[in-house]
């Protein structure tokens, strides 16, 4: 047990009043500290009116025209290819690209417009340049779908101009450029371009949904499941993925299409170019060259929610379905064969070429690769007239 002291009934009175006391002189105390905080956050500073400027004040320093340096280029000889322009391509340019040195000790704001009328939006966009800096802007005003819908090379104007912050108009002038028609695809150096290919690819576009509507009647029971599998059938998903792609083989060959060499293009470019049918061209027409016909393949599969695979060697194009989500075994197909060949000549003749061909010359473009570097499918909305244009022909070369 622990021991028990008897505190004097006198002595804790003076404790009590000890306690009081000390409890009141806190309870003060944290009170004024309060206030104090209280008061000191809302008292705000008072802030003279501003002083009216009057009339013999200095004006504004502003950069003199003279000061800044204009010059505006045209890389790519002022051609433009639209299915280029939001693809992220390694080897393509901007539309133009406006090089500004502000000579002067002032920082110059200025303020760029760029436009091709009847074919792009307006672009607007502020730089602000130091004391004696040049910068080279690069200007791409974001194509309207008339310069997408084009079917030749047409001439149009790009007018940019320069304003400083107070609109005085510092620059401007225009530039001939050439639009491609947006069926156009540059290849860039040693293709270096090649995954573009992949907005050809449009699984969305009612052709191939009609497409994929009639490949479904060349399958058991209709069923076209893509990669969805139980686990008990896992191992048969190999074999599930080649039933849904010989049934759009099928469904390919019952279009009646025949095979055509590939569709030149006009301008500077014709060596690293190739015009290519989308797949609602294709599947409406009667022809179509080795790449239309394997971007057409290669969008119903996606449709199905496969990964297609094209396959591009020297002065040929096949297509492939990927076996399995991410799986490095792939079914490959030559669909020249078409139309009277057979599935499995298909295969066996895409196995032909990949053989007789030099491993360093087999480029593989995966689209699902390409979609995740952002390089999706061009517009698949139906065809409208362009804006009155004046076609270029051969004479677009310079």
């Amino acid at each position: 047990m622990f021991p028990f002291t008897r505190v004097s009934e006198k002595t804790a009175q003076k404790l009590a009043a000890v306690f009081f006391f000390t409890t009141l002189g806190l309870g003060l105390a944290l009170t004024g500290f309060w206030r104090y905080v209280h008061q000191l956050t809302l008292t705000l500073p008072v802030i003279d009116a501003p002083q009216p400027v009057g009339a013999n004040a200095p004006p504004i320093q502003r950069v003199s025209p003279l000061l800044v340096d204009y010059r505006l280029d045209t890389p790519g000889r002022g051609e433009l290819f639209p299915a280029m322009s939001t693809a992220a391509a390694s080897d393509y340019w901007p539309v133009a690209i406006l090089t500004v040195t502000n000579t002067g000790t002032s920082p110059a704001v200025q303020v760029i417009t760029a436009e091709i009328p009847d074919f792009s939006r307006v672009l607007r966009q502020t730089v602000v340049l130091g004391a004696r800096q040049t910068a080279a802007i690069r200007i791409s005003p974001e194509l309207l779908p008339s310069a997408y819908n084009l079917q030749e090379i047409a001439r149009a104007t790009l007018h940019v101009a320069v304003l400083d912050d107070a609109g005085t108009t510092m620059f401007a002038q225009s530039r001939p450029v050439l639009i491609h028609s947006g069926n156009d695809l540059y290849w860039g150096r040693k293709f270096a371009n090649a995954q573009v290919v992949a907005r050809w690819v449009t699984p969305h576009d009612p052709a191939v949904l009609n497409l994929v509507s009639t490949a479904h009647r060349f399958v058991p029971n209709g069923r076209m499941p893509g990669y969805n599998v139980n686990e008990r059938n896992a191992k048969r998903l190999p074999e599930q993925v080649r039933r849904q792609a010989e049934a759009v083989f099928e469904a390919l060959k019952r279009s009646g299409f025949s095979y055509v060499s590939s569709i030149y293009t006009f301008g500077d470019f014709v060596r690293d170019s190739q015009r290519i049918r989308l797949p609602r061209e294709t599947l409406q027409l009667d022809s179509a060259n080795c790449m239309d016909i394997s971007v057409a393949f290669a969008s119903a599969i996606e449709n199905l929610d496969m990964d297609p695979v094209l396959v591009i060697i020297p002065g040929h194009a096949f297509t492939g379905v990927r076996l399995g989500p991410q799986s490095s075994d792939t079914l490959y197909l030559d669909l020249t064969i078409l139309p009277q060949g057979t599935f499995q000549q298909a295969v066996t003749r895409a196995q032909q070429w990949l053989k007789k061909t030099k491993p360093e010359e087999v480029l593989t473009i995966d689209v699902a690769s390409a979609r995740r570097m952002g390089i999706y499918p061009l517009p698949s909305a139906p065809q409208q007239q362009p804006a009155p244009t004046t076609p270029v022909a051969a004479e677009a070369r310079n």
